[in-house]
Order: structure tokens, then C-alpha cells, then sequence
């Protein structure tokens, strides 16, 4: 046991110069020693010497504190226990404590104590040392509230947040994982038990885990964020899972590698909305076959393919035969439903070949492959066709026609393909319905001329060279009764064209409507002016019901010629009820409530005439020239003939016969109590200056004026 002096100023036992330099020694280290010191008696407990760190430490001075004992510097709770515990110490016994000490503003401090015994002035005392730990205890506290912040910032954070650390497994790195958020649980769907603690390579399969630490490794050594976008999480419960993954490297202060973090934002949803959205962009909502625009997209990869491998494909273009009378008759429901099981019968027989819905009720196919494979195709097709389609206890009988065009025979490039496979469609339902039919150059020809004459049409508006010739209808008694208003076109190189060539054509590309109410116009105008009330009939094109506002056209065309209502009578045919039937009735009836008369044209050449008889009163049938024709040959037109006026004089409608050629027709008509009559023996069509006497204003030289 160690002896040293008192206090300043007290006796020295032992005057040999070893000594005193201990003495000098022990006064020089503990009086300068920036730890808190002090020396109190082991019987006492008083406080036999402090030094100058103690002193600034604690506040009081060194009288103050020769006059405590040191329990004192405990909380007043634990002075008993700590005076106890300093009495039962050994001699020998090293003491090394961490507690709390008052000082002198009577706040408390957090201590670190190391204490050993020594004679000190010839009685037993124990020297202290005290390290104020007050600020390292408040850092570690806030290290650790930030710690449990941050804990549970990770724990509630709603991205899955993985921490692996790196072990060694032979010669292969392997990566343990250590931490794991709430979010990876629901991700994975297992407790997270079942993965902390666990390596890559317990959890995933060898492939898969080689996969996952080949990425941890890289970004091991990374100074950045290493992110996988799109990648695929394979977890116990909720199988193949979708995420972005962002992996970072947490360093040490030597800025070695010491664990890795991993952040997974899972867009497993998204991606399938987006997959939804892809395929919903490419493929028709109805049928779910590729669309218009991914039919494109094929064409074009199969021209790059063909001109590759130097092969051959064709495009077949389809239409449904029957499905608009099938809508119309059954409800656009049953038309859905059938247009979904002619995709999946197309889909069967194509048997892998590209199948499209274009729209409506057409469709494509590209078959990779010659003509002849093509034909084998279609002659499946065609087949799936021959019976009828069941939809709701409903036996529907429709098929389909089929223009075909081979790359690069018939075109090579996409657009001049579909125009030619559907030039091919069109000559198809033209001639044999239900059938396939190849394109070849004299149909495009034949296309190329209908061109020529559509733009001549367009042309021939603007140039206003349209005529109205007037052909004469009369009582079957011979009184002229009115005129039927026909349309001409005087075209400047060609002359006269027929009306059967161009009217045709002008319904296909809808210049029919501005044809129709240029005649319209000029009928009106013309009978406006004449001296006796005769009537004048038009034309109405089906097309005109379906794209143009009919009725807002008439009403203001007798507004503009001053033309009285009843004197217009509109000829339609039972076409305009095709496509929608309410609508059409809903505009006739609108037409008669501006006191304009209809009449059912071209009766019996169709096939639902009774039925729109039924549906609608008709100021006029007019019977069709084919049965007028062979009347004189052929009993069956007779006998349609005689029905046909039978019907309109039990309906109290007056029936007019076209197409009266000569007067054995006419004494026929006469003996079978026929209306009214029309035809080349009442009068051929003409300029109206033909017939200025039966109009009231005297004989005119025969000419023809334009329309403007």
C-alpha cells in the first residue's frame, strides 16, 4: 500500500531524497491533472484533499469541501447505501462505477469513478478519480432516441427496406440479412422471423440467389445508389412480384463496406395497368383481336420479313355477310355477341396466322405463306361459316367474303396490299358472296377508273355541271298528274354521262348527298314556277337518311322556292331502313309533318316491303320496272302486279307503274285497275322546256340549262 502526505503544510515521515521526489511527484500530478481528483478518509468518509479539476468541476471550494464527507456528492437517496458500501470495501479492492454527483447549483452530473486505497497522512484513504460523462451519457442518449426514431421511421416506412451484411461462405461472398421492415413482410407474406438471420441463398433459389448477390457485390464497390428498374422478386406467399430495386453501401469510418440497403418500390400493379392499358391501345374492346393500328404494325413486319428471306404472304380482308339486317333485326347486344364469335371462329380456322378486327364487321388476316396456303386458310374460314351461328337461342345465318392479295405480286408496300386485297373483297360481294376471290391488275384497273370518275364528280359540283330532266307521270286515264325529277351529268369531254354509272359511285364517296340537294333545289324551283299545280318526286338516297340532316334540307328548300309542301313528293326505297329503322321512320315522319308526301319506290324488288307498309303510311307505291318489263311474258309478274295493286287499294294508297314502255302494257295496267303510270309511252325525260305546254307555259325549244 502506497504512503503519501497530507495536506500542504503537513509532516513528512522519512527525509531521503527518494522520497520527497515521490512526494513532489504525487503533489504535481494530482494538483495539475485535468481529471477530478480527491482523496477522503476511509473511516470518516471526509475529504482529506482535492485537486483544481475537481474544484472547477464541482463548484465548491476547497474549504467547502475539507468539510464534507464524501456521500455528499450522491443524491440524497443513495448517500446510506453508497456510506455502507465504502466501509465493507477490501483494502485491495479496485472500484470502477458509473452514477450521478451533486454539484454545487445542486444539479446532477453523470459520472465515471475509478477508486483504490493508500495511506494518505498516516490513515487509510482511497484516491478517486472522476471523468464527467454528462455529455458523452446525453450523445449516446440521443444517439439512441435517434436510433429508435429511426427505427421506427424504417418499421412504418411504406417501401419494402432490406439490410444485408457480407459473410464469407468458402470462397463465396454471401449476404445475410440483418433487417427487415413491416412492408417486407406484406411484400413477401411471411413474418419477418422467417427472414432475418437468413442468407440470399436460403431464400432463393441458386439461380436466382447468384443472381442477387452478383448485383449485391457490384454494388458493394459502387460510390453510388445501384438501381434495377423492373425486377423481379420472387416471395414465398404473393409469388413473382415487380420492383424498382435501389441498392446503397453503408460505410464504416474507414470507409470500408459494411452493410448493404436495399429499397424496393414495388410496381407489380402498375405494370399490369400499364400491360392493360398496351393491350387495350393494340386490340379491339370488343373481340380482343389486335386492332387497326397493330394490323398495321404486322403488315409492316411481314414486308421486312418477305424482303428478307425473299418470301411471300397474303392479306386476306373480310366481310360479314348478313350482320347489319342480323343488328338491326336482333339488338346491338346480339350484334356484340356475334361479333365476338366470328373473332373466335377466325381465330380457330386461321390457326396461328395474324387475325385483326378493322372495324365493324371487317377483319383481316395475314397468312405467312403463298396462295395456295392462303386458300387453304380462307377454305377454313369458309367453312366455319356454312351453318348457322347460335347467340342466345337465336339460329343466325350469316358468312363471310374474302379478297386476298399477295405480297409482292399484288403490291409492295402495306398500303397498296390492303387496297388491292380490298378491291379484291369488294368485286367478291359484287359477284359471288360467301366466296374468295384473288386480286388481279384488271380489277385495279377497273378501281383506277371509278378514281378517275370520282374526282370528275367532285369536279363536276364545283362546276356545276348537273342537269334535271323531267319525265311525265300520269293517271292511268291519261291526266298528267306531275313530274319525277331525274339527274344528269353533262360532263365537258364525255357528254352525257348515265346516271347508272355515276350515281353509284357518287353514293360511295358521299357526294351523293350534295348531288341530291342540287336536284332537290332545282325541282323545286323549276315546279315553283309553273302555272298548274302539278307535282314533282325526288329521289332520296339512303345515304342522304344516314349523313345529312334530311328534313332541315327539305324544309328549307320549300322555304327558299316558295314550293307548297304537297306538291313535293320524296321516292324512297326500302334500303334507308337497313341500317337503323327507328331513325328512319322517326325522319319520315318528321317529313310528313311538313306536309310532304312519300312514296315506297322500286316495291317488290326487295324483301321486306309488307313489313315497312306496315310500319309506315305511304302516299304512294311505285311497283318496280322489272316486273312492268316482261308483264306481257311472264305470269309471275303478273300475278306480283296484280297483288301489288290489290295491296294498295285495300290500303287506300294509289299504286303508279314504271318502266311503261307500250300500249300493251298500259291496257294490262288499265285492265288490272292500275293508278297511276310512268314510263317511255307517257313521256321520256327531258329538259323541262320539252313539256312547257303540260306545265301550263306554252311549247319551248328543247334545251338543257345547268344547275347552279
Amino acid at each position: 500500500m502506497t504512503t503519501f502526505p497530507a495536506e500542504a503544510g503537513s509532516a513528512v515521515r522519512g527525509d531521503d531524497d527518494e522520497q520527497k521526489s515521490q512526494i513532489e511527484s504525487f503533489r504535481l500530478l494530482f494538483d495539475s491533472n485535468p481529471v477530478a481528483m480527491w482523496v477522503f478518509d476511509r473511516e470518516t468518509l471526509r475529504f482529506l484533499a482535492v485537486n483544481d479539476a475537481a474544484l472547477a468541476r464541482y463548484g465548491y471550494s476547497r474549504e467547502q469541501f475539507l468539510t464534507m464527507k464524501v456521500t455528499e456528492m450522491r443524491p440524497a437517496a443513495d448517500r446510506e447505501r453508497f456510506a455502507q458500501f465504502l466501509r465493507a470495501l477490501e483494502d485491495s479492492q479496485l472500484i470502477e462505477n458509473i452514477g450521478q454527483h451533486c454539484i454545487a447549483d445542486g444539479s446532477l452530473i453523470d459520472v465515471a469513478v475509478a477508486s483504490r486505497t493508500l495511506i494518505y497522512g498516516g490513515r487509510k484513504a482511497r484516491l478517486t478519480a472522476i471523468h464527467d460523462i454528462t455529455m458523452a451519457k446525453r450523445v449516446e442518449s440521443e444517439l439512441r432516441q435517434t436510433q429508435k426514431f429511426l427505427d421506427a421511421v424504417i418499421e412504418h416506412v411504406p417501401a419494402p427496406i432490406l439490410v444485408k451484411d457480407m459473410t464469407v461462405a468458402g470462397a463465396r461472398t454471401e449476404w445475410r440479412y440483418t433487417l427487415v421492415n413491416r412492408a417486407v413482410e406484406v411484400l413477401f407474406g411471411v413474418p419477418r422471423e422467417t427472414v432475418i438471420g437468413k442468407t440470399v441463398s436460403e431464400l432463393y433459389p441458386k439461380e436466382r440467389a447468384d443472381f442477387i448477390i452478383a448485383e449485391n457485390n457490384e454494388a458493394l464497390h459502387s460510390p453510388q445508389p445501384i438501381t434495377v428498374s423492373d425486377h423481379a422478386v420472387y416471395t414465398p406467399a404473393n409469388g413473382v412480384r415487380i420492383a424498382t430495386a435501389t441498392t446503397v453501401a453503408i460505410r464504416s469510418d474507414d470507409q470500408e463496406p459494411k452493410y448493404l440497403v436495399t429499397v424496393l418500390q414495388d410496381v407489380t400493379e402498375r405494370k399490369r395497368s400499364e400491360q392493360r392499358i398496351a393491350h387495350m391501345a393494340h386490340h379491339d374492346h370488343m373481340t380482343d383481336l389486335p386492332n387497326r393500328t397493330t394490323f398495321n404494325d404486322a403488315m409492316t413486319a411481314s414486308i421486312d420479313l418477305a424482303r428478307k428471306s425473299v418470301g411471300q404472304f397474303t392479306v386476306l380482308s373480310l366481310d360479314l355477310d348478313g350482320f347489319k339486317e342480323a343488328n338491326d333485326t336482333y339488338g346491338h347486344l346480339v350484334g356484340d355477341a356475334l361479333l365476338c364469335e366470328v373473332a373466335r371462329r377466325l381465330v380457330t380456322a386461321a390457326s396461328g396466322s395474324f387475325v385483326a378486327r378493322i372495324g365493324g364487321d371487317e377483319f383481316a388476316i395475314i397468312v405467312q405463306g403463298d396462295a395456295a396456303m392462303a386458300s387453304s386458310v380462307a377454305g377454313r374460314v369458309l367453312s366455319a361459316f356454312r351453318g348457322d351461328i347460335r347467340i342466345e337461342d337465336r339460329r343466325i345465318k350469316t358468312g363471310v367474303t374474302i379478297g386476298a392479295a399477295v405480297y409482292p405480286k399484288d403490291g409492295d408496300d402495306a398500303k397498296a396490299l390492303i387496297s388491292n386485297a380490298d378491291i379484291a373483297l369488294y368485286r367478291a360481294k359484287t359477284e359471288v358472296r360467301g366466296s374468295l376471290l384473288f386480286f388481279d391488275a384488271e380489277m385495279g384497273e377497273r378501281v383506277r377508273e371509278r378514281r378517275v370518275l370520282q374526282d370528275a364528280l367532285r369536279a363536276a359540283i364545283e362546276r356545276r355541271e348537273f342537269l334535271v330532266h323531267y319525265q311525265p307521270q300520269k293517271k292511268i286515264t291519261g291526266e298528267v298528274i306531275g313530274f319525277e325529277a331525274l339527274a344528269r351529268w353533262r360532263h365537258p369531254v364525255r357528254g352525257l354521262v348515265p346516271p347508272a354509272e355515276f350515281i353509284p359511285i357518287a353514293e360511295e364517296s358521299g357526294l351523293i348527298n350534295q348531288i341530291g340537294e342540287i336536284v332537290l333545289r332545282e325541282a323545286c324551283r323549276e315546279a315553283a314556277t309553273w302555272a298548274k299545280p302539278l307535282t314533282i318526286a325526288v329521289n332520296v338516297s339512303p345515304l342522304q337518311f344516314r349523313t345529312s340532316d334530311l328534313t332541315t334540307v327539305v324544309h328549307e328548300t320549300l322555304m327558299e322556292t316558295g314550293l307548297a309542301p304537297s306538291r313535293l313528293e320524296l321516292e324512297i326505297t326500302e334500303n334507308v331502313f337497313i341500317d337503323d329503322f327507328s331513325r328512319a321512320i322517326s325522319i319520315l315522319s318528321r317529313l310528313k309533318t311538313l306536309g310532304v308526301r312519300i312514296a315506297l319506290d322500286d316495291f317488290g324488288s326487295g324483301y321486306s316491303s309488307l313489313s315497312y307498309l306496315h310500319s309506315f303510311s305511304f302516299d304512294k307505291i311505285k311497283i318496280d320496272r322489272t316486273f312492268i318489263g316482261d308483264l306481257e311474258d311472264n305470269r309471275h309478274s303478273m300475278a306480283i302486279v296484280r297483288a301489288v295493286i290489290d295491296l294498295g287499294h285495300s290500303l287506300s294508297i294509289p299504286v303508279l307503274a314504271e318502266g311503261v314502255e307500250n300500249a300493251m302494257q298500259h291496257a294490262m295496267l288499265l285492265g288490272r285497275g292500275c293508278d297511276e303510270v310512268q314510263g317511255y309511252l307517257i313521256g321520256r325525260p327531258q329538259a323541262i322546256e320539252a313539256y312547257g305546254e303540260l306545265v301550263g307555259r306554252g311549247t319551248k325549244a328543247d334545251k338543257e340549262v345547268a344547275i347552279a
